[in-house]
C-alpha cells in the first residue's frame, strides 16, 4: 500500500486536490453518519437484517435461518457473521447491521485508489495523487456504491472480495510485485468470495483473468507468479470446511446452492426453483440499465472517457495509452461481468457492483493525465459536484421517508406503545411475516394464514392486534363483525405496505 500512503501525502501539494479530498471526506462522514437514520426496508434488506439478527439470538453460527429451525440456503454466511458479530457488540440497531457494508466498501476504495495511484507512479507521472483521489471521490458519489455501502446485503462483501483478487493479480502479473500479500492475497480473496457469495466470485474476477492471460498470451507468466498449489489449498481452507459443515447441518444446501443459485437462477427466466421469492425475469441486457443507474451522472462521463480514449488508442498521438495490458485487463474486469449477465434474465441492480471499483481505476487512470486540460476538469468537477449534490438530497429528503413508508419499523413501535393502555398480542395475517416486522418485534409476530383462527383467539375481555395488508382491513371488518360474537377492528397503525389493527370486543 505505499502508493496510497505517498498519495495522502502528497495531496497538500497539489492543486485542487484539497477539494477532492474534502469532498470524499464529506461523502464517507454523511455515508457514516446516515447509517442508522433509516429502518430497515422489505424485502431483502429486512430480509438479511433478520437473518443476521436470528443468529445472534440462536447462537447457530453455521446454518443462516430466515425463522429459527427454517435453513436459508440462498446465500453463504459471510454477511450474516459480518452483521451477527457487530450487532453483538453494537447492539442490535441499523447502525451495526449497515457497518459492515461500509467497511467492506471502504476496502474497495482503499483498493481502488491505491491501484489508480500505482499505476500512474509506475509510469513516473506527477498524477498519482490525482489519479487515487479521483478513483475514490468516484466511487463514494457513485449511485449504486453508495447505495450499497449503507445497505445490509451480500454485495459489498463479495465487491472487497473481487476487487482485492483484480488488484492482487494486477500487481503481481503486471507490476511484478513479489510480496507475499499481494501473491497469497489473491487466494485469500477466493476463499473469502466463496463465503461471501459462492462460486460467481469466479465469475467476476477469475473469467476476465482468463480471457486477458489467453488474449495476451502470458499463460507462463501467470503460472510461474503466482503460488497456484499452496495458494488453491488456501483458498480451499478458508472456505470449504463451512461448505461441508452446512451441507453436514442441512442435507440438501450444496445441490440447491450450486445447482440452483448458481445455474438455474440464470440460464432458466422465471426458475421456479427458488425457495426464498419469486424469481425476477427481466429482459435480456436489462443489466446495462441497471449498470448505468448504479453510475448515475457518472454514467456521461464515463461515456464521455470512453469514446476520447478510444479515439487516442487509434490515432497513435501522446494520450495513447501505454502498451502494458492494463487497460485491457481493466477493461475485461468491467465488461465480461456486464455482458455475462446480458444473456440472463433473473438479475438484479447490485450484480453490478463488483465492477465498480476496476471502473472507477480504468477513470481514474484516464482523467488524472488529463487534469491539465481545464474541459477535463470541469467535467470532473461538474460530474462529483452534481452527484454529491443528489446523494445528499435523497439522504435528507427521500431515503427516509422512502424506507420507512415499507417497512414495519414504525408501526410496530406504535403497537408497543399502546400495550401500555390496550394490551394484547400481535399476529399476522398471512403465510409469513414480513422480515421487517420479525426483526422489529424480536421474532415474537407469529404468522396466521387462516383469519378465523388469527381472530379465535380474540375474545370480550381479551383484546388483540392483527397486522395486514391494508387493502384486505375492510374485508377483515366485515368478517370481524359477522361473527358470532361480533369483533371491531380499529387500524391503529399504517403504512404503504402493513397495517396494524386493534381487534376487540365493541363497546
Amino acid at each position: 500500500m505505499k502508493p496510497a500512503a505517498a498519495l495522502w501525502r502528497a495531496t497538500a501539494a497539489v492543486p485542487g486536490a484539497r477539494l477532492l479530498l474534502a469532498l470524499l471526506s464529506a461523502m464517507f462522514l454523511l455515508r457514516l453518519l446516515t447509517l442508522g437514520s433509516y429502518p430497515l426496508m422489505d424485502t431483502s434488506e429486512a430480509r438479511y437484517g433478520e437473518i443476521a439478527r436470528v443468529m445472534l439470538t440462536t447462537g447457530n453460527w453455521i446454518t443462516p435461518q430466515e425463522f429459527p429451525g427454517t435453513p436459508f440456503w440462498a446465500k453463504p454466511p459471510l454477511y450474516a457473521w459480518l452483521s451477527a458479530a457487530a450487532m453483538q457488540v453494537l447492539g442490535v440497531n441499523e447502525f451495526a447491521l449497515r457497518l459492515p457494508s461500509l467497511l467492506c466498501a471502504l476496502v474497495v476504495v482503499l483498493l481502488s485508489a491505491n491501484w489508480a495511484a500505482a499505476l500512474q507512479a509506475r509510469r513516473g507521472t506527477a498524477a498519482a495523487p490525482w489519479a487515487g483521489l479521483i478513483a475514490a471521490a468516484l466511487l463514494f458519489t457513485g449511485l449504486g456504491f453508495f447505495a450499497a455501502a449503507g445497505a445490509v446485503m451480500t454485495d459489498p462483501a463479495l465487491a472487497a472480495c473481487t476487487t482485492a483478487m483484480l488488484a492482487a493479480f494486477h500487481a503481481v502479473v503486471l507490476r511484478g510485485s513479489r510480496t507475499t500479500a499481494w501473491r497469497y492475497g489473491f487466494f485469500v480473496a477466493i476463499g473469502l468470495g466463496m463465503l461471501a457469495k459462492g462460486p460467481v466470485v469466479l465469475l467476476y474476477g477469475g473469467l476476465p483473468i482468463a480471457l486477458w492471460t489467453l488474449w495476451q498470451r502470458r499463460l507462463g507468466a501467470v503460472w510461474t507468479a503466482l503460488p497456484w498449489v499452496s495458494g488453491t489449498v488456501l483458498a480451499a481452507l478458508l472456505s470449504v470446511p463451512w461448505y461441508v459443515a452446512a451441507e453436514r447441518a442441512t442435507p440438501g444446501f450444496v445441490n440447491y446452492f450450486l445447482l440452483g443459485e448458481h445455474v438455474m437462477r440464470f440460464l432458466k427466466p422465471g426458475w421456479r426453483g427458488d425457495l426464498y421469492g419469486t424469481a425476477h425475469a427481466e429482459p435480456l441486457g436489462m443489466i446495462w440499465v441497471y449498470f448505468a443507474g448504479a453510475l448515475g451522472v457518472q454514467a456521461l462521463l464515463a461515456g464521455g472517457a470512453a469514446v476520447a480514449g478510444a479515439r487516442a488508442r487509434t490515432d497513435g498521438g501522446p494520450d495513447r495509452p501505454p502498451a502494458d495490458g492494463t487497460q485491457s485487463y481493466l477493461l475485461l474486469a468491467v465488461l465480461v461481468p456486464v455482458a455475462f449477465f446480458s444473456f440472463a434474465g433473473n438479475i438484479i441492480w447490485t450484480y453490478v457492483l463488483p465492477v465498480l471499483g476496476p471502473l472507477a481505476v480504468l477513470m481514474a487512470d484516464f482523467l488524472a493525465a488529463r487534469m491539465g486540460v481545464p474541459a477535463w476538469r470541469r467535467a470532473l468537477a461538474a460530474t462529483l459536484g452534481t452527484s454529491a449534490a443528489a446523494l445528499l438530497i435523497l439522504m435528507v429528503l427521500v431515503v427516509p421517508d422512502h424506507f420507512t413508508a415499507h417497512s414495519s419499523a414504525s408501526l410496530v413501535a406504535q403497537w408497543r406503545a399502546r400495550q401500555q393502555a390496550a394490551p394484547g398480542p400481535l399476529v399476522y395475517v398471512g403465510i409469513k411475516a414480513p422480515a421487517s416486522l420479525r426483526f422489529y418485534s424480536g421474532g415474537t409476530v407469529p404468522a396466521e394464514p387462516d383469519r378465523a383462527r388469527a381472530l379465535s383467539a380474540i375474545a370480550p375481555g381479551h383484546d388483540g392486534y392483527v397486522a395486514v395488508a391494508p387493502f384486505l382491513i375492510p374485508e377483515l371488518v366485515s368478517y370481524a363483525a359477522a361473527l358470532q360474537r361480533p369483533l371491531a377492528v380499529e387500524v391503529v397503525a399504517q403504512n404503504k405496505d402493513m397495517a396494524i389493527a386493534w381487534v376487540h370486543a365493541p363497546h
